[in-house]
């Protein structure tokens, strides 16, 4: 208890500020409760007095009783929702509180003739030490205050022989026990205020660096994508050289051309990457021939399956038929699909698409003839940097983001990805578009400006 009055002590006024300002609304709702609760009773009391007792004094108290409990309710709700006042919202919590304190102690020496062992003081001194959440300072006078009126009303009562020093030790016990209660209630919120607060400010530190570190790569992959290009296109340029055309010079050409080639799709797909994340890509949705947007993705990747002996099949027919959604997202997603089923599949193994309408939704299947997606893997397959443990059956590279993008364009999409396994082996990996409410436009062929050919 030290430590923690300690803590509270040392604390800035700002860090009290806003502690009390964070904790008011649950004292103002816990008033709320107490004063809604305590309403229908005094009404209770009130028409059972008119009824039975008529005790005009009764009456008065009940009216009393049912005047504060309008007011307090009425002020808790409205504070409640309030962002400003907070010392006016202090005052109010503050008011409530010793009031409760003061029903109680009122009604204990109401009683007192009638019921010496009277419980009520030591209820009035608890519970409002356990339902509220006030400065050690606040309670400590309230309830020092409270106790001081209670000790004069005891000393100059009258009451049955041995009563006063009976309720005397009561009381003090009483005493002590909501100073404890109030106390500890107290401090844990303040402790857990304290961890929140460091944990919600090393949060923004994180943040801080994070959005950092993403500047920084933003910047240098938008600074390294230039230089690479003109590389890559020099090293191209000099494999049409007649000098450079000797078996060794070709082969370090082409292995240039490659390397660099895997360091373009790299930084490629992490610029891609920071545009989804920051939510910079846009879909525009309209009617789009699916088996044409198929037939491009085939031709786009037809020179990379060829290089392993592998062939690309659509199953599909029906290129006429459309489908609404963004021809130019929906193409890199079934091209990451495609472009992964090729590079798991062994030469000279054949990547099946095919598509169709199912249960109001699109419906793109990519099958491939690889290992399959082993079974721990499965659940971060579409993470960013996943990697299944599978290697690319030509050494093709591989940076654990072409899933990633794939699965967050089809949610741009309103659709989703998921695989599962390929009968003949191998795994099947489905994009499922749903139907949007976009207006139309424009169809694949004018967005894009393919034809069935390419």
């Amino acid at each position: 208890m030290k430590t923690i009055a300690h803590s509270w002590g040392k604390a800035s006024r700002e860090s009290h500020r806003q502690f009390l300002e964070e904790i008011t609304p649950g004292n103002l709702t816990r008033m709320a409760w107490v004063a809604g609760i305590y309403l229908p009773i005094s009404i209770g009391g009130l028409v059972y007095n008119l009824i039975y007792t008529r005790l005009p004094e009764m009456t008065s108290w009940a009216l009393f009783d049912i005047g504060l409990g309008i007011i307090s309710l009425s002020l808790a709700l409205v504070l409640r929702k309030t962002t400003g006042f907070l010392r006016t919202r202090l005052w109010v919590v503050r008011a409530y509180y010793a009031y409760c304190l003061v029903s109680m102690t009122g009604y204990y020496f109401s009683t007192l003739g009638t019921y010496p062992n009277n419980p009520v003081y030591v209820l009035g001194l608890l519970i409002p030490a356990m339902l509220f959440r006030l400065p050690p300072l606040d309670f400590l006078i309230l309830l020092g205050a409270t106790h001081a009126v209670y000790l004069a009303e005891l000393w100059t009562s009258a009451g049955p022989e041995g009563v006063s020093a009976m309720a005397l030790f009561l009381g003090t016990d009483s005493l002590v026990l909501a100073v404890i209660a109030a106390w500890t209630l107290f401090s844990k919120d303040w402790q857990s205020f304290l961890r929140s607060r460091a944990l919600r400010r090393a949060n923004e530190g994180l943040l801080k660096v994070t959005e950092d570190l993403n500047e920084v790569m933003l910047l240098a992959a938008h600074d390294i994508k230039g230089p690479l290009l003109n590389i890559r296109s020099l090293f191209r340029i000099l494999g049409t050289k007649p000098e450079w055309r000797s078996e060794p010079y070709r082969e370090v050409v082409a292995e240039c051309d490659k390397a660099l080639s895997n360091l373009v799709e790299l930084v490629g797909d992490m610029l891609e990457t920071h545009e989804l994340e920051q939510g910079a890509k846009v879909p525009v949705f309209r009617p789009t021939r699916i088996g044409e947007l198929l037939l491009a993705a085939r031709d786009s990747l037809g020179a990379s399956a060829a290089e392993k002996g592998s062939d690309i099949v659509i199953e599909s027919s029906g290129t006429e038929e459309l489908w609404p959604t963004d021809p130019v997202l929906c193409l890199r997603v079934v091209e990451n699909l495609l472009s992964n089923a090729i590079k798991y599949s062994p030469p000279g193994s054949t990547v099946r698409i095919a598509w169709r309408r199912e249960d109001g939704a699109c419906r793109i299947d990519v099958r491939d003839a690889g290992p399959g997606i082993p079974g721990e893997a499965a659940p971060y397959l579409f993470q960013k940097f996943q990697r299944t443990g599978n290697l690319p059956t030509a050494g093709e590279p591989s940076n654990g983001l072409g899933l990633f993008i794939a699965a967050r364009l089809a949610k741009l999409l309103n659709g989703t990805i998921s695989c599962f396994p390929n009968d003949g082996g191998g795994s099947v990996f489905r994009l499922e578009l749903r139907p949007t409410d976009e207006p139309e436009g424009v169809d694949f062929l004018s967005a894009t400006g393919h034809d069935a050919g390419l």
